[in-house]
């Protein structure tokens, strides 16, 4: 499979997990490209492209938003999967609406008629000495928000870059490689408990 990682980084966190995954990519035998999305890739000629970026103004990069904007209409028709790279991994309810979490990734999911089949989030790393005195603010005020103090910490597991490329290898080979305009009524009744039950069986023997 010929698989293109596409990614933005700020302080390096995000190229941290997604040089893992390409690594883990290639042990099992796929073809990975990895470009940054101000190189400006295309993304055609792929089976999977896989979007990775921090998030920052509670949603991904908004490189990374710019990119899928101008690529829009070519990344609808190749399946897609995403990590985002965060310091807020539980989420919470704050005034009566979600914060933090997955509900990171909203904007790009929406982004798109045909939605990524799988993402995640990955924890990042802060080392508050390397910010720029712009993001120190923005972090101090974030924490603040937290009941915390901004200090050096890392919520980074290379753990779960390694569940992220199973699970995303799993379900591409599931439902995601019909996650593509034209293609998804393929699977449209897929069940997934019936497949775990079905793994299930198989592995009773």
């Amino acid at each position: 499979m010929r698989v293109l990682i596409v990614y933005t980084t700020r302080y390096a966190s995000t190229e941290k997990a997604v040089k893992l995954t390409a690594s883990l990519l290639e042990e099992r035998g796929h073809k990975v490209d990895v470009k940054r999305v101000e190189d400006d890739p295309v993304p055609e000629g792929y089976d999977l492209v896989i979007m990775a970026a921090p998030v920052y103004r509670d949603g991904p990069h908004w490189n990374l938003m710019e990119w899928v904007e101008k690529h829009r209409e070519r990344l609808e028709e190749v399946p897609k999967a995403f990590f985002l790279v965060a310091m807020h991994l539980a989420g919470s309810v704050f005034m009566g609406r979600l914060h933090g979490g997955i509900a990171y990734s909203q904007p790009l999911i929406e982004a798109f008629e045909v939605p990524p089949f799988y993402g995640t989030l990955i924890g990042g790393e802060v080392e508050p000495e390397k910010l720029s005195e712009g993001d120190r603010r923005k972090m101090e005020r974030f924490y603040l928000a937290l009941g915390e103090r901004l200090e050096k910490k890392s919520l980074y597991r290379e753990e779960d870059v390694r569940a992220f490329v199973r699970r995303t290898l799993l379900y591409y080979d599931w439902f995601g490689k019909h996650f593509r305009r034209g293609e998804l009524e393929k699977v449209k009744d897929f069940d997934f408990m019936e497949k775990i039950r079905e793994l299930e069986r198989n592995a009773e023997g």
